[in-house]
């Protein structure tokens, strides 16, 4: 029973905040309000957030359904990414941009421990599978929350380009698709980073070329990793 009341409490403190943040005002800004006032091109057009209703669903889904089978690992690990995700979101709201990114980072370092109580073969929507698509949009929003306050802080890029640093960022989400494609044999985490890519494309448009051809390029590449990347499993109990 204390499992349950602490999964199920930090869960809807957790899908509060996130919703809220995109609907109503936090310390006078939504979430993003405070996104559109940095012209970065590694960020996705506003309606690819709508991903947290479908992450949201699969967690309230697995809860459900897990109730009395998560080990404590599970149970602590699951807590703490719903108190990081709405600890971040305030930190987010109230500009301490630094401690915000941390929390994101650990954030997404809790997901992946999480992410990793299941075998491959697990990969059900009572399994693996919420969490799969969890930890890519976390991962994908670290990236791109990276992005953001470098650009608050005034960096400069080592003299490149912004569009070049999106070409950057893009490969270096494209390689982290790749490879947990190919070590975790989940075909879910490189979907999340195509449906962020298309945004950064819709996002982008004609305006700047070089990032729309790198993000359409590179979903190539992930379709391609997801149709033709494999390895023989490692089973585990």
């Amino acid at each position: 029973m204390p499992k349950i009341i602490l999964m199920t409490i930090t869960y809807i403190v957790s899908l509060i905040l996130t919703f809220a943040s995109y609907f109503i005002t936090i310390n006078g800004q939504s979430t993003l309000e405070i996104s559109n006032r940095f012209p970065v091109m590694f960020a996705p057009i506003n309606i690819s957030y709508m991903i947290w209703i479908v992450i949201y669903i699969l967690l309230a889904y697995w809860l459900v359904m897990n109730f009395k089978k998560t080990s404590i690992k599970q149970t602590v690990l699951f807590s703490n990414v719903c108190i990081l995700q709405a600890l971040s979101i305030l930190f987010w709201h109230y500009e301490f941009f630094i401690i915000f990114f941390c929390s994101s980072v650990i954030l997404v370092l809790y997901l992946f421990f999480l992410y990793n109580t299941y075998s491959f073969t697990n990969n059900s929507l009572t399994g693996r599978l919420p969490f799969s698509l969890y930890f890519a949009w976390s991962t994908f929003m670290m990236l791109t929350n990276a992005s953001f306050i470098l650009t608050s802080y005034g960096w400069h890029g080592f003299g490149l380009s912004n569009p070049l640093w999106a070409v950057i960022l893009l490969t270096i989400g494209t390689a982290i698709a790749l490879h947990i494609r190919y070590h975790h044999f989940d075909i879910v985490y490189p979907s999340v980073f195509i449906w962020a890519f298309i945004g950064i494309v819709l996002h982008n448009g004609l305006d700047e070329l070089l990032v729309t051809t790198a993000a359409l390029f590179l979903c190539g590449v992930l379709i391609v990793g997801i149709l033709f990347v494999k390895k023989k499993p490692v089973y585990r109990d």
